[in-house]
């Protein structure tokens, strides 16, 4: 056994000495800010990796007790063991995948556009003052119409000379709202999930049985959460899903905006940190966007 996955194996064993342990699934590759055992295909147990990823789990915890009260979607029953570590109960199905969703039968279609809808309308409707008093952490991703400029800059001065002139006027296209609207990208901030990709969203049965991994929620644009959809999953998915969240209609640019930047922004960390995971691991993106209106 691996000198890590035994090490926290005996400390899930000090902590719960009644457990009697007969499977141990882990998981030390996939996460970027936590490795995961499983026992007995039912007990998670959460070990941060990093400083920072002690501080996303303990704001994970501060989400979860706020939007329980509010949300009707299954979210992980979270436990804080000791600083970075956490314990839930497994909820139990699969990742969801596009290919899988658009050939649903319409009615599992329409079920699977109201559950996500619900869960966004609900979770975008959390009072702002309940939010400020439990300390949530603002959404790391939140940006300004300054930042993405220097996005952009970072992108002229180091991606564009690798790109054909197609390329390049492609992605000028996509950030011509900011270049023409100086408030293109103003909104009033709500609690987001912030990370809604596909593997966040577990399914069984044709259905969505529960939401996980808060740990960057927090107040910020809700077009971000939308756009993830957006990026993973299609426009007619997020157009199905607006007939339950009527909310969607009044940000859909933003969130068209924040997907088509999603791979661009990807592949300029790739390049400024030599590290090809980061573009590689973003291939599943739908790019089924319609244009800004």
């Amino acid at each position: 056994m691996d000198e890590k996955i035994s090490k926290y194996i005996n400390y899930i064993k000090v902590k719960y000495p009644n457990i009697k342990i007969s499977n141990i699934q882990t998981n030390l590759t996939d996460g970027l800010h936590n490795d995961i055992v499983i026992i007995n295909g039912n007990e998670v147990f959460r070990f941060a990796k990093t400083d920072f990823s002690k501080h996303l789990l303990l704001n994970e915890f501060r989400v979860i007790q706020i939007i329980k009260q509010y949300v009707e979607m299954p979210v992980p029953n979270l436990e804080i063991i000791d600083e970075g570590v956490s314990k839930y109960s497994l909820i139990k199905g699969n990742p969801i995948f596009r290919s899988n969703i658009m050939n649903l039968h319409v009615d599992h279609f329409n079920l699977f556009a109201e559950q996500i809808g619900r869960f966004l309308s609900q979770l975008h409707s959390i009072p702002l003052g309940e939010i400020q008093e439990h300390d949530i952490s603002s959404f790391p991703g939140n940006g300004t119409r300054d930042s993405y400029l220097e996005l952009y800059s970072r992108i002229e001065d180091k991606l564009f000379p690798h790109m054909k002139s197609y390329v390049v006027e492609h992605i000028n296209h996509i950030f011509k709202p900011l270049f023409i609207n100086e408030k293109f990208l103003d909104y009033d901030p709500v609690l987001i999930h912030g990370d809604l990709a596909p593997y966040h969203i577990l399914e069984a049965s044709n259905k969505v049985v529960g939401i996980i991994d808060f740990g960057v929620s927090g107040t910020g644009d809700p077009a971000h959460d939308v756009g993830v959809i957006l990026d993973t999953l299609g426009e007619e998915i997020v157009n199905r899903i607006s007939h339950y969240y009527e909310g969607i209609n009044t940000f859909i640019d933003r969130s068209r905006f924040y997907a088509n930047v999603s791979s661009i922004r990807w592949a300029l960390i790739g390049y400024e940190s030599n590290d090809v995971s980061w573009h590689l691991n973003h291939f599943f993106t739908a790019k089924e966007i319609d244009p800004y209106r």
